[in-house]
């Protein structure tokens, strides 16, 4: 649960940044002037939308309302939900409501997206980020939009090429190394969503991208995970200190003191170090 809060939480923070490009890169239509406005409809029972705005839509040439919800997985009952905050939304403010589900998820959208009653005919719209080419989102200079890539579509691309080629990207429009930790942090957490965080991992030591390890995502998920149980404090400033300076002197000892002092076996230690598996095998049989 705390994993889907983690990805709405990157989306909306960064749809509040570019929400007027994003809407023309993922929807395809070109609210012009856009206003985010507010996202708490309260009545009865209090509803609080993923994300609302209103703009002028460019072949109407009228305000309309645009409202988002972003969703890592298939929600069945999607259409109920999406009619009721339809009926808030005009009830407040009295305007046509655009209604996109933003499909976070691998595979297809398979919930109904319509409700279709004698007197009511209801239906919100599908954008599957795995359909769009990744290398739209990278065309921006906006990293917000470019942890996005991705969720696209590889094209057929190795996925080690397409992991590469993001992290370039965000490498090369991020010039503030604590910035850059934030958007590596926020990539390797939706690339769990296609099961790539070990390419972000190992192209981050392949590009010698180096961070504290005391506020590095792997770190943090090793202590959900328990490791920190069998890490003495020792072993902890040893793994700041191998991360931070990362020579290769350092790398050989982080790894013995891990060999040494854990029972962590060759791929738990590659991954945290930031090396190959046969490096770790190597330092094991000296």
């Amino acid at each position: 649960m705390q994993q889907h809060q983690d990805y709405d939480k990157i989306f909306k923070e960064s749809f509040q940044r570019v929400s007027q490009r994003l809407l023309t890169t993922i929807v395809g239509i070109d609210m012009t002037s856009l206003q985010p406005i507010a996202t708490t409809l309260p009545r009865t029972i209090e509803r609080r939308a993923d994300f609302v705005a209103i703009g002028i839509h460019p072949l109407r040439q009228q305000q309309e309302i645009f409202h988002g919800e972003f969703q890592s997985q298939v929600h069945h009952k999607m259409n109920k939900r999406g009619l009721f905050y339809y009926g808030l939304l005009y009830d407040k403010y009295e305007l046509p409501v655009n209604q996109y589900v933003i499909y976070l998820g691998s595979g297809k959208w398979t919930a109904s997206t319509q409700i279709l009653h004698p007197s009511l005919s209801y239906e919100y719209s599908v954008i599957a980020l795995n359909e769009i080419d990744y290398k739209a989102f990278l065309k921006t200079s906006d990293p917000e939009e470019i942890i996005f890539a991705i969720l696209g579509d590889f094209r057929g691309e190795n996925k080690s090429d397409v992991v590469q080629n993001i992290v370039k990207s965000l490498k090369n429009k991020v010039k503030s190394n604590k910035k850059l930790q934030k958007y590596i942090q926020q990539l390797e957490i939706l690339s769990n969503l296609r099961n790539l965080q070990p390419e972000i991992i190992k192209q981050l030591s392949t590009m010698s991208i180096h961070f504290d390890i005391e506020k590095d995502l792997r770190f943090q998920q090793g202590i959900e995970q328990g490791i920190e149980q069998g890490i003495e404090q020792g072993i902890e400033q040893g793994i700041e200190q191998g991360i931070e300076q990362q020579t290769e002197k350092d790398k050989r000892a982080f790894v013995r003191s891990l060999l040494d002092n854990t029972d962590f076996d060759n791929q738990k230690i590659a991954l945290i170090v930031g090396v190959s598996i046969e490096y770790v095998v190597q330092i094991r049989q000296i």
